[in-house]
């Protein structure tokens, strides 16, 4: 009983925190610390944050279930091909989301963020045929490394997020190791890698 209450935990915790959400999860951290965005209409952050939620999740996870439909009433199985080709729509959406906010009288870091994001999931996408690392700690691993990039160039007091980040970032792996989806090597390598990559884009973009 008690193993099982565990194990329904671990997995709620696995979709809170899934990928998909993490690029919502730092547009809404980094609201209230990016200069200027305190002089936003309410209707421009709406259309912001409205952006980032559609092009990172909202619209990825749409195709991933019409494609889970698709291959149920075709009575056919998914097979790696879907993961590549969600994996390239995300890019793809992640992309055109930050083509989107460049058309917005918004700070540039927004679009940088996005593209950011579209780069990583890119190379998710390339690691993926040779490794099976984390998708969740290296999303949070890239949202730690924008983090700690934003608080050096820009000095934005990012300590309380970072701190945030990185519990969720330690629950995250304590419950994807517990369900066993991943080995130690291939949860820490996604954060260390996520985060090395976005901070390394971010500084010296």
């Amino acid at each position: 009983m008690e193993n099982t209450i565990i194990r329904n935990s671990a997995k709620f915790v696995s979709w809170v925190f899934s990928p998909l959400l993490v690029p919502s999860l730092g547009f809404v951290l980094l609201m209230n610390h990016i200069p200027g965005v305190e002089f936003y209409s309410f209707r421009l952050k709406m259309v912001l944050l409205a952006v980032v939620v559609f092009s990172s999740c909202l619209l990825p996870l749409l195709y991933s279930l019409i494609s889970a439909l698709n291959h149920r009433l075709l009575k056919t199985e998914g097979n790696k091909n879907n993961k590549v080709m969600l994996s390239l729509f995300t890019a793809l959406s992640l992309f055109v989301g930050a083509q989107f906010l460049s058309k917005l009288p918004v700070a540039g870091v927004f679009r940088i963020l996005l593209f950011g994001a579209c780069l990583l999931t890119i190379l998710l996408f390339l690691i993926s045929f040779r490794w099976n690392i984390s998708e969740h700690t290296f999303s949070l691993g890239g949202l730690w490394g924008a983090l700690i990039a934003l608080n050096f160039r820009y000095g934005m007091d990012l300590v309380p997020a970072l701190l945030l980040i990185s519990i969720i970032a330690g629950i995250t792996a304590s419950a994807k190791i517990f369900l066993e989806h991943h080995s130690d090597a291939e949860i820490y390598t996604g954060f260390v890698t996520g985060a090395s990559v976005m901070f390394s884009f971010l500084i010296l973009i």
